[in-house]
């Protein structure tokens, strides 16, 4: 027999891959005609894929919210549950702080890096059997440059790969980010949705600052969301970011890392010194 919670789990992990799989079958049947008759290859594979990530034209937001949603809860759920709950005390003098929170960053990472890279292999799985072979470098690369925002070109396999790669290794970070945070939220409700709020503040912020000059231009991107969970997909207030998206990729994920980090010892100096 399953837990309520495990139950719990696997009716929101069901409902998420129809999601997904519906997103597949909207845009599959969208781009159906661009298939060639006369079997000449094509990269409309690529394409369709990128159409369904977060900003493509075929994006879903609802398991994009999902995601925010539940990728720190089933990390770290469970962790934030013993800390705000009278059992916090016997977890800590058996493990200690450090091992606590050691495990707590593990776990989003571990979570947030498998989540993301289960659902894009899920898609270029569905995208390869049941819409089109994946072809690269069936054009010339200069009739990609500027195709796409973030410098990913879209008939490179390198690319592909990199952009599969580092949107898991964001979701990870998103996801330690979201802990580091949930450290100070006593609520368990609030931290469920803490996902979503933490993603749609930073992006509005970055929406707002990036109206300014090229300097405040940087300073949004800097810290935009979608830099590490989607790099490459967004423009933000259609200005694209000052450097390419790997450089980007790495500001904003070691600007999360630091921030988290700090959360992380304040918390633990807080919980030390109340004892």
């Amino acid at each position: 027999m399953l837990s309520r919670t495990k139950k719990f789990v696997l009716i929101i992990l069901i409902i998420y891959l129809l999601l997904i799989t519906w997103q597949f079958v909207t845009a599959a049947k969208d781009g159906a005609g661009l298939i060639p008759a006369n079997g000449k290859a094509v990269d409309i594979s690529v394409m369709l894929f990128f159409s369904i990530q977060p900003n493509g034209w075929n994006e879903n937001i609802i398991s994009l919210v999902m995601m925010l949603a539940f990728v720190p809860t089933f990390g770290t759920g469970l962790i934030i549950y013993f800390k705000n709950n009278n059992m916090f005390g016997a977890v800590q003098q058996r493990v200690g702080y450090h091992k606590f929170l050691k495990t707590g960053v593990i776990n989003s990472f571990v979570v947030g890096f498998l989540f993301s890279l289960i659902t894009n292999i899920y898609q270029l799985a569905l995208i390869s059997v049941f819409y089109y072979p994946f072809f690269f470098k069936t054009r010339p690369l200069k009739l990609y440059i500027g195709a796409r925002p973030g410098y990913f070109s879209t008939n490179q396999l390198i690319d592909l790969c990199s952009y599969v790669i580092l949107a898991a290794v964001g979701w990870g970070i998103f996801a330690i980010l979201i802990f580091s945070i949930g450290l100070f939220v006593s609520k368990n409700s609030i931290y469920l949705v803490l996902g979503p709020c933490v993603g749609l503040g930073l992006t509005l912020l970055s929406i707002l600052i990036s109206m300014g000059s090229k300097f405040w231009l940087f300073v949004s991107y800097s810290w935009f969301p979608f830099a590490v969970l989607a790099p490459g997909q967004f423009a933000l207030g259609s200005r694209l970011p000052p450097i390419n998206s790997y450089l980007l990729f790495m500001v904003v994920a070691l600007l999360y890392l630091l921030f988290a980090a700090y959360l992380i010892k304040l918390w633990q100096q807080q919980k030390r010194r109340l004892g």
